[in-house]
C-alpha cells in the first residue's frame, strides 16, 4: 500500500512486529500529482505493510 491508495480511518499493521499505523488525513491530489511520497510501499521490518482487517 502507499499513501495515494488509503482513505480516512483505515491502518496498516506490520505482519511481523505489529506496528499500526491510522490514516488520520488521506493524502489529497495536490499530493498525488508528484512522486515525491506516492511511489513505493510503506514498509516495516523490511515487509510491506497490509490493511488491517
Amino acid at each position: 500500500m502507499n499513501c495515494s491508495e488509503l482513505k480516512e480511518g483505515q491502518v496498516l499493521v506490520c505482519e511481523e512486529c505489529g506496528f499500526e499505523l491510522k490514516v488520520v488525513k488521506a493524502c489529497g491530489e495536490t499530493c498525488c500529482t508528484t512522486d515525491a511520497c506516492c511511489t513505493g510501499n510503506i514498509t516495516c521490518c523490511g515487509e510491506p505493510m497490509k490493511l488491517k482487517q
